[in-house]
């Protein structure tokens, strides 16, 4: 008997510029990141991209 269970895994990260999937996560609930996958052109487009700390934190 077979008892291996396929774990679901509810997150997914997606290429920023492309919107390929990366990978997935395993998170409680469904959830959606983003991040750069391995293509030249993408790679290319994230070194280009010139964000400081201060543009990606939040303020309360």
């Amino acid at each position: 008997m077979n008892t291996s269970v396929k774990k679901l895994e509810m997150g997914v990260i997606l290429c920023r510029h492309c919107s390929a999937e990366v990978d997935t996560v395993d998170t409680n609930r469904i959830a959606t990141f983003y991040g750069v996958c391995d293509q030249p052109e993408c790679r290319q487009l994230h070194s280009h991209m010139q964000v400081s700390v201060s543009d990606v934190t939040d303020e309360e």
